[in-house]
């Protein structure tokens, strides 16, 4: 049965809306409305035959040329595509939908930093296109460009409220190592849609990666024996008896549960590798790792793992041919660890170092730079997230800083042979650390530090002013903590405790003080230590003294050259490589004071030596 026509009044009543729509006025502004809705059905030469002749009668009607790209698409005329978009942009430059259709029309050329480019303009301008959001998260973590990606996702995931794109983009926070600011994302995948088994096993990951250890239990054993992918779950299970120091209860799971895939058991392999150090089992550590690299091939994350564990040992040489593994295929072979080669460094007109892993690992690097084969007059940049550049605004490296998000969503001149990790400036460590060079290369306001040091000193009255961090907030930070009253009793009496630590710590002073009385802390709004990066190295800059566990406090105080650092070191898995596994001085700053965990979760001796040094000085 036909539907009847529309009635004449009917008729103009839908040419008024087009045209205020469309801009156009009579029938062509309903042609243009039945051209977009052909292209919707995938009508591609009916939406041709209606747009078209409006590209003739009125070229600057930025909708037809939309349509006539969206048909090229549709087509898969990349080139064509490309044209129409163009003319398109010439009328309407900042348009979300002309710019994800230029994306796409470089898509289909294969044109991939071009893609990118456009893609992330269109987000940002407000584009809604969810397939265009999958393509740049996807070509991002090909492009090893993960958190730039993530940080213009958030916003994107926030509005389109999507649960595999919550999903995917947590997945791809976690393949960047930034596993609590992916769990969030898994929360809300499940949340969105509980009824995947991914998202399910998404949020134990967010559970486990949040210490939520209790909720995490009990899903983890509902899970064991209802999902296909038991491995991950076993996994996450593992992690959780590790961080909780159920060594036995891991090792007998480790042993006894049958692995259905090669990574399931390699994961199991490096939760082991972990727990034998804790239990200073070095020879058995080390077989695990290896077992874990062979029986995937290639081992993924593993490779990072043992080639900082044989750092730590001081195998450099042995070390870094796993450590320059830490990255995928595809990163590598854009960016490949022969950059780093001295007979390419050597003959470089300028070298561009690229950020990766965080904060206080990016201060550590950075500081490997002398080492490196690079002539004087050759000017490096290091490109990183905004928030360094006022921190290395004055440095002895004569390191310029490039802002991470506009270096890649902006075209570049490159020699592709410039480009260098900063993790594999690595390759210059030898058996003696970092031989001859340590010390700091950071340079804080001269104006703020004294600035800061007045009003702490008036505050202190006398008294010694300590800034204290204590805890990470993470599943890896976790066994590297401390509670806070337990670190104040080291303390000196009556001193002014200036509080270093991110987030919330209400609960964590109130906790201290009235173990500790006598003690005053404050919490410096005029500071934010996680986006401030400058005013943070002031902070530490202008205190007598700073008491921190192994975080971000310490490296940037190693690369400030602040005199009394004392850092509390873990031993086993936790102790980072950095400060290596011999008793005595500071390996790679040359100024920071360690003081070492004896047993694996107790911090008596460490204590013990803070306190005394503390009441020395």
């Amino acid at each position: 049965m036909q539907s009847a026509a529309p009635s004449r009044k009917d008729r103009r009543a839908q040419m008024a809306k087009a045209a205020r729509i469309y801009g156009i006025k009579g029938q062509e502004s309903l042609d243009l409305h039945n051209a977009y809705n052909a292209l919707a059905r995938g009508e591609i030469a009916e939406a041709v035959r209606l747009s078209h002749p409006i590209t003739q009668s009125h070229p600057t009607n930025h909708h037809a040329w939309i349509v006539m790209g969206g048909a090229a698409l549709g087509q898969r005329e990349g080139k064509t595509a490309q044209s129409f978009f163009t003319l398109a942009g010439q009328i309407r430059p900042k348009d979300p939908v002309v710019l994800a259709g230029l994306a796409k029309s470089h898509v289909l050329q294969a044109q991939v930093e071009e893609a990118v480019l456009f893609a992330a303009q269109a987000l940002n301008a407000g584009s809604d296109d969810l397939g265009l959001a999958g393509i740049y998260l996807d070509f991002m973590s090909r492009l090893g460009r993960r958190l730039v990606a993530a940080e213009l996702l958030a916003p994107v995931a926030h509005r389109l409220k999507n649960a595999d794109l919550c999903f995917r983009l947590a997945d791809m926070l976690v393949e960047a190592e930034e596993n609590g600011k992916a769990a969030p994302w898994y929360e809300q995948a499940w949340k969105l849609d509980p009824a995947p088994e991914k998202h399910k096993t998404g949020y134990l990951r967010a559970l486990v990666i949040q210490c939520r250890f209790d909720e995490a239990e009990k899903l983890a054993l509902d899970l064991m024996d209802k999902v296909k992918d038991r491995d991950s779950v076993v996994g996450l299970y593992l992690l959780l008896l590790r961080s909780s120091r159920r060594y036995d209860e891991a090792e007998k799971l480790a042993e006894e549960n049958d692995f259905q895939t090669p990574e399931g058991y390699a994961l199991s392999r490096g939760v082991m590798a972990n727990i034998h150090q804790d239990r200073a089992e070095w020879d058995e550590a080390d077989a695990a790792y290896l077992e874990a690299i062979h029986v995937t091939g290639d081992g993924g994350n593993i490779n990072k793992a043992y080639g900082v564990f044989l750092f730590r040992s001081g195998d450099y040489a042995k070390g870094a041919k796993y450590f320059e593994r830490r990255l995928s295929d595809q990163q590598r072979a854009r960016l490949p660890a022969a950059n780093a080669a001295p007979e390419n460094l050597s003959g470089l007109n300028r070298v561009t170092l690229m950020a990766e892993q965080g904060v206080g690992d990016q201060l550590a690097l950075l500081s490997l730079l002398p080492l490196a084969p690079i002539a004087k007059d050759v000017p490096v940049r290091f490109v990183s997230e905004a928030r360094f550049k006022p921190l290395l605004a004055d440095n002895t490296l004569n390191v310029e800083h490039v802002d991470m998000a506009e270096f890649t969503t902006s075209a570049q001149e490159l020699n592709p042979s410039e480009l260098v990790y900063v993790g594999d400036l690595t390759r210059y460590l030898d058996g003696a650390g970092k031989r001859d060079w340590t010390g700091s290369f950071l340079r804080p306001d001269t104006a703020r530090v004294q600035m800061l040091r007045e009003k702490y000193a008036e505050m202190a009255k006398g008294a010694p002013v300590i800034g204290v961090a204590w805890k990470s907030v993470s599943l890896i930070g976790l066994l590297r903590s401390i509670e806070l009253a337990k670190l104040v009793d080291a303390l000196p009496e009556n001193a002014l405790l200036v509080n270093l630590q991110y987030g919330d710590t209400k609960d964590d002073i109130k906790s201290a003080l009235a173990h500790r009385p006598d003690l005053r802390i404050i919490s410096d709004d005029t500071v934010d230590q996680m986006q401030d990066l400058a005013g943070f190295a002031a902070q530490i800059a202008a205190l007598d003294h700073v008491t921190t566990i192994d975080n971000t406090t310490a490296h940037m105080a190693g690369a400030i050259g602040h005199p009394s650092t004392h850092v509390l070191i873990p031993t086993g898995a936790e102790c980072m490589w950095y400060w290596g596994d011999q008793p005595g001085a500071d390996p790679w700053y040359g100024t920071l004071k360690l003081h070492r965990q004896e047993i694996s979760g107790d911090w008596s001796a460490p204590l013990a030596a803070l306190k005394s040094e503390l009441s020395a000085s």
